[in-house]
């Protein structure tokens, strides 16, 4: 844990106008500093800085925050990570304890293993690039319209057929070949001493950590002999089921575009690398799993898979949309023409095609619903039965009410089943969900958040008012704390308050507020204060369901006591209504 005081001083000292500049350009515009953002493509600049402040806000993506969580967007590291990476830059001091003899011993291994896959990547490169027994995989991805300039950038290699030339090449330089083992590069020999290659006689795929540092390898046979494509085994530095190939290489673009394209194979990524389409990912011979999407939700922000047409690509279609669905993220399919593959469609097509595919990729559970159709008589019970049993569980996964009732009402209407027939008599599963995420926040709440930041004179007339207590729910101790501030003179820190907020739509709502206040200039914070207090009574009496109410006195006798108590609520509704009139 770090101390809140060490991180109030890093956010104090990480001036938020130096840190931003450290990745794009910055000019100042008014009060603010205004550039590209990093977090989406574009061509005008909306990313705001406020070092008044200390917060930045994207008017174009609505991204926001503090110079923490723009590190942290940036770099895709933690909370903790992105403190200390400040706190170096700034010069403060976090006090860690020492690491034990165990642990310094797991670090400097670890680095170890880093150097020697680092090695491996280097000799494989070297084969490909440079050596004569490269000349196979050479001739290979020339056959398959592989430019030599993409080779060094996208860190291909080549294994050649010699049974030991990795452990030879990296036994001459002093490495321990047990630490080579334990990377599962190399394999001890079944019967006398010594080791040989893993990969031999393949083209060399490089798996890099986020931060480009390689881990493992994928190797793929030049002719049509079994097993196709290996990979390394799991080791220290690699595990598949957190792995992607390429995030590396991806991340910016994933930022950029706050998208994310996930496709099956080494060449597919290729392809798209190659045709200029840079946020791509791909599995690395596993299944989609939980932890890839952990890693994808640092950086992006909608899914669109991209796997085969055929029965194993279905089937993998499915199991991943299933796990972006229980992520809450939005997913996408995008489906290739019969018989053709990223690979193969690049091949006689151009970018601007593929992204006419991408851009009619269909929201998963349309793209599911029709695969269901298609697969199942619907003309009979025992296929309609099939439909909803598969359909009905992805549906409840969805997190908004209203596109779950939606996607109900349409699997009546294509079963040609009498509408609500699906939801009668029962009721309806929501699931929970971030707050700020189905509903708006209110512009009147958050104004007077801005008025009270820029006029803090309307503080104890605020409090008289009992404001607060009007405000939605999330919004209530951020008042609370913004009126502690006021009243004991601290002073405000923006940059401290918006930080529980930061990731959440309505952190974002606020950031975009407190960056542009200039509306509130030259007014009278006092009336203001009174408009803006009315206005959110009116919002609360809107909210409040008359129409349930009259509804529920047709089933009440004249003479009951919840009778009269709700002639009483409707009664005391007009009246309000009427005084806000």
């Amino acid at each position: 844990m770090i101390p809140e005081e060490k991180i109030a001083e890093v956010r104090e000292r990480a001036g938020i106008v130096e840190v931003v500049s450290d990745y794009i350009s910055l000019k100042k515009s008014g009060a603010n500093y205004l550039g590209l953002c990093p977090f989406h493509g574009e061509k005008t600049p909306s990313f705001n800085v406020n070092p008044a402040r200390g917060i930045f806000h994207c008017f174009g993506c609505g991204v926001g925050g503090n110079a923490v969580t723009f590190v942290m967007k940036m770099e895709g590291i933690s909370f903790p990570e992105a403190v200390k990476l400040l706190a170096k830059r700034v010069g403060v001091t976090i006090e860690e304890r020492l690491p034990t003899a165990a642990e310094k011993r797991r670090l400097d291994e670890k680095e170890q293993q880093l150097a020697i896959v680092a090695m491996a990547a280097e000799y494989y490169a070297g084969l490909l690039l440079r050596d004569r027994a490269g000349e196979p995989g050479r001739h290979y991805l020339a056959g398959r319209g592989v430019e030599s300039e993409i080779i060094t950038p996208y860190r291909l290699g080549y294994a050649s057929e010699q049974w030991d030339g990795l452990s030879r090449y990296l036994r001459q330089r002093g490495v321990p070949l047990e630490q080579v083992e334990r990377l599962g590069l190399i394999k001890p020999k079944s019967s006398g001493s010594g080791y040989y290659d893993l990969f031999r006689n393949r083209l060399i795929f490089t798996i890099a950590n986020v931060h480009g540092q390689p881990i493992a390898f994928g190797g793929r046979v030049l002719d049509d002999s079994l097993p196709k494509y290996i990979n390394s085994p799991e080791s220290p530095l690699y595990n598949k089921s957190e792995t992607l190939f390429g995030i590396d290489m991806a991340r910016q673009a994933m930022r950029e575009q706050r998208a994310v394209i996930i496709v099956e194979g080494y060449f597919d990524h290729l392809a798209l690398y190659r045709a200029g389409i840079r946020n791509v990912v791909a599995t690395c011979g596993t299944a989609l799993t939980s932890g890839h999407l952990q890693v994808i939700k640092r950086y992006a922000e909608r899914i669109y898979l991209l796997f085969d047409a055929d029965s194993a690509g279905r089937k993998a279609t499915f199991r991943g949309m299933e796990l972006v669905l229980d992520e809450q993220l939005p997913c996408f399919v995008v489906e290739m023409p019969a018989g053709d593959d990223p690979d193969s469609f690049l091949a006689s097509h151009s970018a601007e095609e593929f992204n006419g595919l991408l851009a009619k990729a269909r929201p998963a559970l349309d793209y599911c619903l029709r695969d269901l159709l298609s697969r199942n008589d619907t003309g009979t019970v025992a296929g309609k039965k099939a439909v909803i049993d598969a359909f009905r569980p992805l549906v409840q996964k969805l997190a908004d009410s209203r596109e779950r009732n939606l996607y109900v009402s349409e699997l009546e209407r294509v079963l040609d089943m009498e509408p609500g027939s699906l939801t009668r008599g029962e009721r309806t599963q929501a699931r929970p969900a971030v707050a700020a995420t189905e509903r708006r926040v209110s512009d009147p709440a958050l104004s007077l958040l801005a008025l009270l930041a820029r006029y803090p004179e309307i503080a104890a007339e605020f409090r008289a008012a009992a404001v607060e207590e009007l405000l939605p729910q999330d919004l209530r101790p951020l008042a609370a704390k913004l009126l502690e501030c006021i009243e004991t003179g601290a002073g405000v820190d923006f940059s401290a308050l918006i930080a529980p907020l930061a990731e959440t739509e309505l952190g974002r709502a606020l950031t975009g507020v407190l960056m542009d206040d200039s509306h509130l200039a030259d007014i009278d914070p006092h009336r203001a204060l009174q408009d803006y207090r009315r206005a959110l009574e009116k919002q609360s009496l809107q909210q409040l369901d008359a129409k349930s109410l009259r509804r529920e006195l047709q089933y009440l006798d004249s003479d009951s006591p919840r009778y009269m108590e709700i002639m009483a609520a409707l009664n005391d509704l007009r009246n309000k209504k009427s005084q806000l009139l």
